[in-house]
């Protein structure tokens, strides 16, 4: 079986117990909580558009190693047409949906970073990780990526921090595997997954040998506790308010290890500190792709929105208002554009696996992330004042006040005031409430900060060419090709 129903994801985490705490209460029963519904209906999302015919195309492949057909989120991309059709799916379904699991498919950075250590040090890293991502395909399991640390002080590298766990640690070898402590931050959607994976979370130096380390294990692993923040919704389903969120939305988890055994066949680093950097430049290239790919397809949305808003109020035909929603149009097709040519231009590892180019995607990323929560204020903007000053549900239900909230709810006329009251609270979830919160840090925060992005950018670009260009032009060196007509 390649391909799991939402039924059969469901059912596959029965018999999954991870050690979850929300809000100071520990989870008994994952499928039970109402702090995990929204979650598991995102993961289960997946396997809906995976199981549907019309997205075949978007969000399947047929895998070199089982020769079967497995969901995207489990495929290692090939060559650029793979990672084309990886940002036409992110465009696609984080339109309408905000997230599509994409940062998911950094996992595919191991794959290379084990390849490259094999054929350095004669390990048995690569077909270890071959091993373990055939079970992802052939069982369509799902997993989260643990990368960032805690990390402490932020001036000080892994072994000189006061708190020897602040970043994730091996604290004993032994002949059957490794015992690690430490903690992994803003794991999303970790106890719904199947397994956790972790990584370095930057450039390590030879003191650091003991933090070079990644691996796999199931998310209920003995010695895992995941402190977890609840979605930014409601626990209760809504009529108005909170639409996003009472649909959408994601747990994040401090995982923390307390010496916790992982069995060597799922150790894939473990002390090849000199192998780190290009581990994060392969996961930077991915993760830029991606988020950017997301980034400019929620910009669509709030583009969308804020169309529609204007039209409840009247004001669609107003000259700023087009402008302004032009805007938001142009960087999403800016942001949508880096992404392409950043799969267009990819590169081909000798492991078999395609990278984006690095330098086309992080500048899309810094440039759309940026104008996303600037158009943010600009839907609340065009949308008014009462999108943070509006009667509650409850008033609008009620039998004696609703039908005045709705009278003077009315907007332009010949359109609904209950349509109206609605889109107000669309925005009003995406503007002045908790999933606020989630889009603006998401929009910067995610897949490294817009500085991470710009370092990036300077480091990749040719500039020692650009400046010989300069000095031709400025006949400091000759043109070989510029001659004189005679």
């Amino acid at each position: 079986m390649a391909i799991k129903t939402r039924q059969e994801y469901v059912e596959s985490l029965i018999n999954v117990k991870p050690n979850v705490y929300i809000a100071g209460k520990k989870i008994e029963n994952l499928l039970e909580s109402p702090y995990l519904k929204t979650t598991l209906n995102n993961m289960a999302l997946g396997y809906d558009w995976a199981n549907d015919p019309q997205y075949e195309n978007l969000v399947t492949n047929t895998s070199p190693l089982t020769c079967e057909k497995v969901s995207f989120w489990t495929h290692i991309r090939q060559n650029p047409e793979e990672l084309d059709q990886l940002v036409k799916a992110i465009n696609h379904f984080s339109s309408k949906y905000l997230c599509t699991m994409c940062m998911s498919m950094g996992l595919g950075s191991l794959w290379a970073a084990t390849w490259d250590i094999d054929q350095a040090k004669g390990t048995e890293y690569h077909q270890r990780f071959k091993n373990f991502y055939a079970e992802l395909q052939k069982n369509d399991l799902r997993f989260v990526l643990g990368v960032m640390d805690p990390k402490g002080d932020r001036t000080l590298s892994p072994s000189k921090q006061p708190d020897p766990d602040l970043f994730l640690r091996v604290v004993e070898k032994r002949e059957d595997g490794i015992i690690v402590n430490g903690a992994k931050m803003h794991t999303t959607s970790a106890p719904v997954a199947h397994y956790f994976v972790a990584s370095p979370s930057r450039v390590l130096g030879p003191e650091d040998e003991a933090y070079a380390l990644a691996f796999a294990c199931p998310t209920d692993t003995k010695g895992i506790t995941y402190i977890t923040r609840p979605a930014h919704g409601p626990l209760e389903n809504r009529d108005y308010e909170s639409p996003i969120g009472c649909k959408i939305g994601f747990v994040e988890s401090l995982t923390v290890f307390d010496n916790v055994f992982i069995p060597w066949e799922r150790v894939f680093m473990c002390g090849e500190w000199d192998f780190t950097e290009p581990f994060i430049n392969y996961f930077s290239s991915y993760v830029r792709l991606a988020k950017g790919t997301c980034v400019a397809a929620r910009t669509e949305m709030v583009a969308g929105v804020t169309a529609l808003a204007a039209e409840y109020n009247g004001i669609e035909r107003a000259a700023h208002v087009r402008n302004k929603i032009t805007d938001m149009i142009v960087d999403a097709k800016i942001g949508y554009g880096c992404a392409t040519a950043a799969a267009k231009l990819a590169q081909i590892h000798p492991s078999g696996i395609c990278f984006p180019d690095i330098l086309t995607g992080n500048a899309g990323l810094y440039h759309t992330r940026l104008k996303f929560v600037q158009h943010l204020g600009t839907m609340q903007e065009i949308a008014g004042g009462i999108v943070t000053t509006m009667p509650t549900e409850a008033d609008f239900k009620d039998s004696e006040i609703g039908p005045l909230v709705e009278k003077y709810m009315q907007g332009k006329a010949g359109t609904s005031a209950e349509e109206r009251y609605r889109v107000m609270h669309l925005i009003q979830d995406m503007t002045a409430s908790r999933l606020t919160g989630y889009l603006m840090s998401s929009a910067i925060c995610a897949g490294g900060t817009p500085e991470t992005n710009l370092v990036e950018v300077f480091r990749s670009y040719n500039l020692k060419e650009k400046k010989e260009n300069a000095k031709v032009l400025a006949n400091i060196k000759p043109d070989p090709y510029w001659k004189p007509i005679e």
